[in-house]
């Protein structure tokens, strides 16, 4: 048996607690899955193969899988020849942490909104500095898509999704990216069914234009766009959607 190869740093938790060896048995395959040496989608070596090489009982293995399932970076696949698969957390999970933190908090999707609308103007003229070529198509395709049929909700939804994320990425922070996309989906989650056929063209518009000013790398003109969005979407969701935005956060599995 090798046993558990972890540095004096790798012994204690943030808070100076001993970490149990199933922490340290799972902090050592989760670096190895977020740093390619487990490609995602592959599956991990069996419960005898990594008592072996981590000199562990097989509780403790069974305990590090489960810490490792629970912040999505296995999928346990039941049935002969499953076991545990690599895969990489999504960003529902990061809102469900947050969920939970914010109704601590007594927050409500008021405040979301509120947060989400403030950073938005920044990340569009962050993005007006680098986006790219392949990221401007996409959004077009995505606001053409949009405006053919604005009728299907379904296609607004996942094309508005993915002229958001576009944006998010290419404002080129990776951190600010993780915020901004866990923000949206909170709010998403949070609103109605469907929203109005005048609403969903006046965005795809509103859209446009910040997408105009994107593509001649303007970002004093993107912010500002952006600016006029994010204001008349928050005059929508007070007016039409107070009722919803004024309930607390609530956390569920």
């Amino acid at each position: 048996m090798t046993g558990v190869s972890v540095g004096t740093s790798d012994r204690t938790s943030a808070s100076g607690r001993p970490k149990k060896m199933s922490e340290r048995v799972a902090n050592v395959i989760a670096d190895r899955i977020l740093g390619g040496g487990i490609d995602v989608g592959a599956r991990l070596p069996t419960e005898k193969d990594m008592m072996a090489e981590y000199g562990v009982a097989r509780t403790t293995v069974r305990e590090a899988l489960r810490l490792l399932e629970s912040r999505g970076l296995i999928t346990i696949k039941p049935g002969v020849g499953g076991g545990p698969i690599a895969a990489r957390p999504k960003y529902e999970s990061l809102g469900n942490t947050l969920k939970l933190f914010l109704q601590v908090e007594g927050a409500t999707i008021s405040d979301v909104i509120d947060l989400r609308l403030t950073l938005e103007p920044v990340v569009a003229r962050q993005a007006a500095e680098g986006i790219s070529p392949d990221q401007l198509e996409v959004m077009q395709a995505a606001l053409d898509s949009m405006r053919a049929d604005p009728r299907n909700y379904d296609n607004f939804q996942t094309q508005n999704a993915l002229f958001q994320t576009t944006l998010y990425r290419a404002a080129g922070n990776a951190a600010f990216r993780i915020v901004m996309e866990t923000l949206w989906l909170l709010v998403r989650d949070a609103e109605p069914d469907e929203h109005p056929l005048t609403t969903r063209r006046a965005a795809i518009e509103a859209q446009q234009k910040i997408l105009d000013a994107l593509t001649q790398g303007d970002a004093d003109a993107a912010g500002e766009a952006m600016t006029e969005f994010v204001t008349d979407t928050a005059r929508y969701y007070r007016r039409w959607l107070g009722r919803i935005i004024a309930q607390p956060v609530h956390w569920q599995l």
